[in-house]
């Protein structure tokens, strides 16, 4: 209790603040209008293991009121800054400011600023003895035609932009109606992802599991797509049975199979391979999609 309390007496008691020389603060603007606000700091000096402890932002400046306050680090010294306001005009004093600061061990003194004058000007102009009535926004008076006139200008605008937007809502719902949307083939899908994929540049990267991962859900989306198999969630085994029962003679199953299983050896069996090979299964995989695409019907055709 007894450190507390000198402290609080060494606070309060302005003998033990002329035990070291008081701060010169810095006002700004040294004149002001009530109401504005005024910047009081002080440049603190500090050893390496202090901090500002008190009071910080719960300083007193009675009649003025804190407004902020924040603090500015330096080298060996710390300013400390505060926006105040007042609202009584004439010449006016910003008290000085006790500064509590405190060390890494706990062990704490004070310093002080010393008081600044300002000078606060009034809203009044030089003679007024009270502010002037508050006097409401003057009528404007319009002839009855010409309200008539702007009344129906807004009217014709308004019908008019009614007009446009029912026209537009209604050709589009009729080409929406002549046009029912058709689906994309799964082949055009999967090729313009693997142009994305040649254009991203993975290999060139370094990011060769990264471009066999996507390479593999390219080619399993267009399996689902084509022929309804179940891929996503397969193993590379189960996908080759589902394709080989649809083809009996030919070798697509095969390549199918080939590029699904290159991709697990990359994503699982940390095979890497260079890139001239990832260019490689890329093209394989497009000319496969191209092979077996859908069969495209023009007009006119059973």
């Amino acid at each position: 209790m007894a450190a507390p309390t000198a402290l609080l007496m060494v606070m309060m008691c302005p003998a033990a603040w002329a035990a070291a020389p008081a701060l010169p603060p810095q006002v700004s603007p040294a004149a002001l209008t009530v109401g504005d606000l005024l910047t009081y700091s002080v440049a603190v000096p500090l050893a390496p293991d202090e901090t500002i402890a008190g009071p910080r932002d719960q300083a007193k400046f009675t009649p003025w009121e804190v407004r902020g306050y924040r603090e500015e680090p330096g080298p060996g010294v710390v300013r400390v800054v505060y926006a105040l306001t007042i609202f009584e005009p004439g010449a006016q004093t910003v008290p000085g400011l006790a500064i509590r600061i405190a060390d890494a061990r706990g062990k704490t003194r004070v310093v002080t600023a010393e008081p600044a004058r300002v000078t606060v000007n009034s809203v009044l102009k030089q003679g007024d003895q009270k502010p002037a009535d508050i006097v409401g926004p003057l009528a404007i008076r319009e002839k009855p035609l010409a309200i008539a006139l702007n009344v129906l200008v807004i009217a014709v605008l308004v019908l008019a932009l009614a007009a446009a937007v029912w026209f537009v809502v209604r050709r589009r719902r009729r080409r929406a109606a002549e046009k029912p949307e058709v689906p994309e083939p799964p082949d055009v899908i999967a090729l313009r992802a693997l142009s994305r994929l040649r254009a991203a540049g993975l290999p060139e990267h370094g990011k060769v599991k990264a471009y066999y991962t996507e390479l593999s859900e390219i080619l399993r989306m267009y399996i689902a797509a084509r022929y309804g198999i179940r891929t996503l969630e397969e193993t590379t085994s189960r996908i080759a049975r589902a394709l080989r029962r649809h083809w009996q003679a030919t070798d697509y199953a095969v390549r199918f199979e080939d590029l699904l299983r290159e991709a697990d050896l990359v994503k699982f069996a940390k095979a890497r391979p260079d890139e001239t090979a990832c260019h490689s299964a890329l093209e394989a995989t497009a000319d496969l999609v191209r092979e077996t695409a859908p069969p495209r019907f023009t007009a006119g055709e059973g």
